[in-house]
């Protein structure tokens, strides 16, 4: 059984440290198992070849054809059991592009209603399978560029939306779209669409203060806070592909200018921008929310100790001084 994606070859007992988002492929030999945990990241498995069956807490020993594909939720484990010799490509994502412009988790869970849920595969479609051969192309050749991997997810997601009926996109992506959602899986699904915290509590479908008191209960920070820190994971990836401008960083994120852009990397990223992108380990090494805490701490130990250092120290007057003063 190997799993492999275009950096590398690993076993698949190593599969959740592999990097998000992104496509990987994956071999299992007839009779063996591999086992997909529970986490942080959704999976969409393509069958390329093969036959397969998929056991869950939502579905016991369900058989896998060629030339499906089936969603995994990242809050149930999956074990894997391959018939024969199973080619699969996997695009691996936290959250996707799958609401069209204007709608919501929320508003999408008024259709649910309507929806037979059923743990199932879908066909791939004539252009869904000419996709999944694009994007082997690109693994097959050690194309690794973020870029591409990005793009192929929205083309992947704008495929599902157009070309499938509503009923079955729906019914594929029913975990996301569950109205019964929990409000800790609503905020970290919605949060990467949302530019500050008035539009995530919107995107939830509560009211700010509402959102805010719940946001307490379900995590250990303000809103506020925690976007910023999970901006700041989202912005030392696309700083580690120089192929990404710092302009249009600072543009995606709604800084102001290049100083406030960097202040905010200072602070929770421990340096300035151009520094962390001459840093090739940020490739290698993601940054983690607990790598940009510890970052928060520092610079508030650093805020604190200048402050106690200018204190009895008078203030500089500021202007030409008085004739009085001259001395």
């Amino acid at each position: 059984m190997k799993m492999t994606n275009n950096l590398c070859s690993t076993s698949c007992s190593s599969y959740s440290e592999l990097p998000e988002p992104g496509f990987y492929l994956c071999s299992i030999k007839a009779g063996e198992t591999f086992v997909l945990e529970s986490g942080e990241t959704n999976h969409l498995l393509f069958t390329r070849s093969g036959s397969f069956t998929i056991s869950s807490i939502e579905r016991n020993g369900y058989q896998v054809n060629a030339s499906s594909v089936i969603f995994c939720s990242r809050m149930h484990s999956y074990t894997i059991v391959a018939e024969q010799n199973v080619e699969l490509l996997i695009a691996r994502f936290v959250v996707g592009n799958v609401t069209a412009e204007g709608e919501t988790y929320r508003s999408i869970g008024a259709e649910m209603a309507s929806i037979s849920y059923e743990f199932a595969a879908l066909p791939m479609v004539d252009i869904m399978d000419g996709f999944v051969r694009s994007v082997v192309l690109f693994l097959e050749n050690n194309i690794n560029v973020k870029a591409i991997h990005r793009a192929k997810l929205e083309e992947m997601f704008v495929i599902f939306r157009h070309f499938y009926s509503r009923q079955d996109y729906l019914r594929l992506f029913y975990s996301l779209f569950n109205n019964n959602i929990s409000f800790r899986m609503l905020v970290i699904n919605n949060a990467p669409n949302a530019r500050n915290v008035e539009a995530l509590a919107r995107m939830c479908g509560h009211s700010l203060s509402h959102f805010k008191l719940l946001f307490s209960q379900h995590f250990d920070t303000t809103p506020y806070v925690w976007m910023q820190q999970h901006r700041a994971v989202e912005i030392s990836a696309l700083l580690g592909d120089i192929s990404i401008s710092l302009k249009s960083i600072i543009k995606k994120y709604g800084f102001t200018s290049h100083g406030h852009f960097s202040l905010f990397c200072r602070k929770f990223l421990g340096d300035t921008p151009r520094a962390l992108r001459r840093r090739s380990h940020l490739l290698t090494s993601p940054v983690t929310i607990e790598d940009v805490k510890r970052n928060m701490e520092r610079a508030q130990a650093s805020m604190i100790k200048k402050a106690a250092e200018n204190v009895g120290t008078a203030p500089r007057r500021r202007g030409r001084p008085r004739k009085d003063e001259v001395r």
